[in-house]
């Protein structure tokens, strides 16, 4: 009868269940990189977006300042000129650079002004997303980010690397 009982068990998804923890994780480690990562660079919000290849989107459930999960084509905006060319984007004025997807900001009553956005790579130098810096505030005015929070952002980009490795 015992054997009966679990034989239920040869039948389960036992994946299932690791995916949702190894997701569970992932989620955890990305939201403590992204707060923290707002408090390194000083900015007001920031984002980590993973490239979907088969649908052609950047999304990210991750951001500070927004609630639920945002998507843009992968080739949309400051981020998606990030990931298309595989480099670091330094952006003073957004305003000011024909990338910049300024629906964004009037969908969501947010105004960027600075922008850093870094390429995120898996083991084998390949684009898996991208991180996503907006305004950077020095003694509470708007500043540019500098050449220090690129060097800060593309080690984050490493450690972020790091984290999906190890989860996966």
């Amino acid at each position: 009868g015992c054997l009966m009982g679990m034989s239920c068990l040869m039948f389960m998804d036992t994946d299932a269940a690791d995916r949702a923890k190894r997701a569970k994780e992932l989620h955890s480690v990305f939201d403590h990189v992204m707060s923290s990562g707002k408090t390194l660079f000083q900015a007001e919000r920031a984002s980590l977006f993973m490239l979907d290849k088969e649908k052609n989107e950047l999304w990210s459930q991750v951001a500070t300042g927004a609630k639920g999960i945002i998507k843009v084509k992968a080739n949309a905006g400051i981020i998606g000129a990030c990931v298309q060319s595989g480099e670091l984007l330094n952006i003073a004025d957004a305003y000011n650079d024909e990338r910049f997807n300024q629906e964004v900001d009037k969908e969501t009553a947010f105004h960027t002004k600075s922008v850093l956005a870094i390429p995120v790579k898996n083991e084998e130098g390949a684009i898996i997303g991208a991180i996503q810096m907006m305004n950077k505030s020095k003694d509470g005015s708007d500043a540019a980010f500098t050449t220090d929070d690129e060097n800060l952002g593309r080690m984050m980009a490493s450690h972020i690397t790091s984290f999906i490795q190890i989860v996966e």
